[in-house]
């Protein structure tokens, strides 16, 4: 049993003709071609749509990485590349000062 789904998609004729091309070139199928530029994209987006989430205040980093399914670790990291502070509730801040006091914190 295969976890692949098959989808109808129309393209226009420029982008099915440099798909065709480009996987002429790859010596791979078109659609194999096409699935990876999808992933690809998905990947890019998903995130895009955490860092906005976060940006607006749409939900804690927990809430937005099950809604987008990106890691916490990797919008955090992403967070930071982009120099965006993390917000911090009271609870999370004292739970870090234990922490970092060398009490149990986490």
């Amino acid at each position: 049993m295969s976890d692949t789904t098959a989808i109808t998609i129309r393209l226009g004729a420029d982008v099915d003709m440099a798909i065709s091309r480009l996987a002429k070139v790859e010596h791979i199928p078109k659609s194999t071609l096409a699935r990876k530029f999808i992933e690809e994209r998905l990947e890019q987006y998903r995130m895009e749509k955490a860092i906005e989430l976060y940006v607006n205040e749409k939900g804690s980093l927990k809430e937005i990485s099950e809604i987008t399914g990106v890691p916490v670790r990797m919008i955090m990291g992403t967070l930071r590349k982009k120099n965006i502070p993390l917000r911090m509730g009271e609870e999370v801040f004292d739970r870090g000062m234990k922490y970092a006091m060398g009490g149990p914190g986490f």
